[in-house]
């Protein structure tokens, strides 16, 4: 059975680069939610960095099939957020996965334990963890990252806040509260939690790494 390798948590925790080696060991695609909710915004505002709160939109969809001549138009109207309006679109991405009999991966801050646990793909089976840090200390890495790293969108935060970094650590103080309640929810769903908070970072991806790729080595020898 294809796979569906899942991984989620807040921000700053390496999920990108955990997933990235787990794709490229198994040479599957990868899904961030991240990208996906990029390119709502990019549709809705014309601007991929502004986070979306309420959306509400109607018109008409003109649609036919790939094999067909012809074609219909529907009429639709929606209200939803960017959470929602993002796992939809996921979810259709799924389908398409499935279609063409392929294992897949999703990560980002919108993958919980309560979504992986709902998710509706019999086509799948379902491999989830997520990641977090407990200790409010973990904004000293954050921060340590930023500097090393320009392009990182901490820095952009420090810069409108004129390097001062009070908000930052109370941003990160917020999410250390959040994966305390993640890891009791994964728990709850019996998937694993990783705590990266005052850890060697190799050795944290290598752990979560591993946890994907054993499970990739053991579907291959069945």
């Amino acid at each position: 059975m294809n796979q569906l390798y899942l991984l989620g948590g807040p921000p700053r925790t390496a999920k990108s680069t955990i997933m990235a080696r787990v794709v490229k060991e198994q040479g599957i695609p990868l899904i961030s939610t991240d990208a996906v909710q990029a390119g709502l915004r990019n549709v809705f505002i014309n601007d991929p960095y502004q986070m979306l709160r309420g959306i509400e939109f109607a018109g008409a969809a003109e649609y036919k099939s790939s094999i067909e001549t012809g074609g219909d138009t529907r009429q639709f109207s929606k209200k939803s957020d960017e959470a929602n309006l993002t796992r939809e679109i996921i979810l259709g991405m799924l389908d398409h996965y499935a279609r063409n009999e392929m294992s897949v991966a999703i990560e980002g801050s919108l993958v919980t334990p309560e979504w992986a646990t709902e998710l509706d793909v019999v086509e799948f089976a379902v491999r989830a963890a997520f990641v977090g840090y407990k200790a409010p200390s973990h904004a000293d890495s954050i921060l340590a990252h930023a500097r090393d790293n320009p392009k990182d969108w901490i820095n952009q935060w420090l810069e409108i806040e004129h390097g001062d970094e009070t908000r930052i650590r109370a941003w990160v103080a917020k999410q250390a509260v959040a994966s305390k309640q993640l890891k009791i929810d994964a728990d709850a769903a019996g998937y694993p939690f990783y705590d990266m908070s005052k850890r060697d970072f190799r050795a944290y991806v290598g752990e979560v790494t591993s946890y994907y790729c054993d499970q990739i080595k053991d579907n291959h020898t069945e």
